[in-house]
């Protein structure tokens, strides 16, 4: 799978809950529930389901399905990866608890996502040789499309790889899905490499090989700053340090496609050998008519 900055600087694992109705934010969204993260219980009260790539690059769709004990706010309620770094955010504060799960449209199958921690957010999975051997149900009620509904639980922890703690989940939702934009626009060979989408990940990537602070700050999205600014004011020396060895990874590959849809556009980075699949993956968003790393 290609790597991505947002998984390494806002993070990702596993969770639990249980429930009680409560309307969400957005139309006639709902859920109920309760996490259980070790001996702590979260209600979960609100939903919010978007669409996203399966895996970077990847044509393939899934539903991510986000529950919180807090509702998403409304203008982060799209298909970009703001409310993942708000979500971040809050959860280290110890302002908001929640899990996401990503749910296949076409099996319904839910085998991942997100968990809220106070370390920011985990990813969690789970291969299991059949969906009835495996330790996280979802039972959707209807197809699933503009709309995702039904009911999930996980009732046997992973405790020996679960960092965070077990976690335990009984929840029941029903929302809209929020779409991405629909493709504008697929680059590859020398347009993608004289994209002024790929310069903006060279901006970033030179900025932080050289640990200019200020540079780092003018190359990236205000919500992705947020992340990074987190992480300066932690250990600055350590953040640098570890910015500069990604970059100098990442200066090593190139452009194979940008994937352009309205104001924002995924870039793919490979080795550049023929047929390889990409090894990383960045998004960047379009500010004040300038691109930026939004990763």
């Amino acid at each position: 799978m290609p790597g991505s900055w947002l998984s390494i600087c806002v993070g990702f694992a596993s969770i639990g809950l249980m429930l009680g109705v409560t309307v969400a934010s957005g139309a006639a969204d709902s859920a109920s529930g309760t996490l259980q993260i070790g001996a702590e219980r979260f209600a979960m009260k609100y939903v919010f389901a978007v669409m996203e790539a399966d895996e970077p690059g990847s044509a393939k769709e899934k539903v991510t399905v986000f529950l919180s004990d807090v509702p998403v706010p409304d203008e982060l309620r799209k298909a970009t990866d703001d409310w993942v770094f708000w979500a971040g955010t809050q959860s280290r504060a110890g302002a908001l608890h929640g899990v996401a799960l990503s749910i296949d449209p076409a099996t319904g199958v839910w085998s991942g996502g997100r968990l809220l921690t106070t370390e920011g957010i985990e990813s969690y999975f789970e291969h299991a040789s059949s969906p009835e051997s495996s330790s996280m149900r979802f039972t959707p009620v209807g197809p699933i499309g503009d709309r995702v509904e039904g009911k999930a639980s996980r009732r046997k922890p992973l405790s020996r790889i679960e960092d965070a703690g077990a976690w335990l989940l009984e929840a029941e939702f029903r929302a809209a899905v929020v779409r991405r934009p629909a493709v504008s626009g697929v680059l590859t060979g020398t347009e993608a490499l004289n994209s002024p989408q790929y310069k903006a990940i060279l901006a970033f990537v030179d900025a932080c090989r050289k640990g200019n602070v200020d540079a780092i700050r003018a190359a990236v999205a205000p919500k992705s700053w947020e992340g990074l600014a987190e992480m300066l004011a932690s250990n600055k020396e350590e953040a640098l340090k570890m910015f500069a060895q990604m970059a100098a990874e990442t200066a090593a590959l190139k452009p194979m496609k940008v994937t352009i849809r309205g104001d924002s556009a995924e870039v793919e980075l490979g080795d550049g050998k023929p047929g390889s699949k990409p090894q990383e993956s960045f998004t960047v968003a379009l500010i004040n008519g300038e691109w930026k790393s939004a990763n």
